[in-house]
């Protein structure tokens, strides 16, 4: 039970940190809170959460079938290869100047609806987010698998971590101070996510991995 509880913190916590990377969800939710603020930042995030939710469910019932088949291996391959092309990918191998344009901008405010809808559609749309998801849940799916309550759960706190980690960072962009460093130093931060992935990536090929 401590493990299988440990197993989720951990997934969680990778969750919340992939919220840094590069991608068009991160992109959508900073650039919309920078420029219409908290509570329409949510409003994406929350549109992102919605799709996250349903593609971790294709991904935590489907996925779990799918790596007890005796062919899985070669996913977790591929899934291991993917995250060493995505660490590639970000890793800033040189330095480059910030675009204050990309995050502030005097964008008209649009309707809370109109924005949980294309956050839903930004997530939805794209097919590397159920590889990203799979990725994180293939070992802790099949370390738990007789645990009957585990892919449920596995499945909400993966889902309401996401809608924290982007309610969290609208949130914290408002602060002047948090705002400029992170623009100031995305070289950086790209590079320590570039870094995790590639160690994870390693972690999945591993009898044991983390969980």
């Amino acid at each position: 039970m401590i493990e299988a509880i440990w197993s989720i913190v951990v997934v969680c916590g990778l969750l919340l940190v992939s919220q840094l990377s590069p991608g068009p969800d991160v992109f959508f939710v900073f650039r919309t809170a920078l420029a219409q603020g908290c509570l329409r930042g949510i409003a994406v995030g929350a549109g992102i959460s919605l799709g996250f939710l349903i593609q971790s469910v294709v991904a935590c019932t489907a996925g779990a079938w799918v790596m007890h088949q005796s062919w899985s291996v070669y996913m977790l391959w591929a899934a291991a290869a993917w995250l060493l092309y995505l660490a590639y990918k970000i890793f800033p191998f040189h330095a480059r100047s910030a675009e204050p344009e990309l995050w502030e901008g005097a964008a008209p405010l649009e309707r809370y609806s109109s924005l949980l809808w294309q956050g839903f559609l930004c997530n939805i749309l794209n097919p590397k987010c159920m590889l990203f998801i799979l990725t994180l849940s293939a070992g802790p799916l099949m370390a738990h698998a007789m645990m009957v309550w585990y892919a449920p759960v596995l499945m909400l706190a993966m889902s309401l971590t996401c809608l924290l980690g982007w309610s969290m960072w609208a949130g914290m962009l408002q602060w002047k101070p948090l705002r400029t460093c992170y623009v100031r130093h995305t070289d950086a931060l790209d590079r320590l996510f570039a870094v995790l992935l590639a160690v994870f990536a390693v972690l999945l090929l591993l009898p044991d991995g983390i969980f």
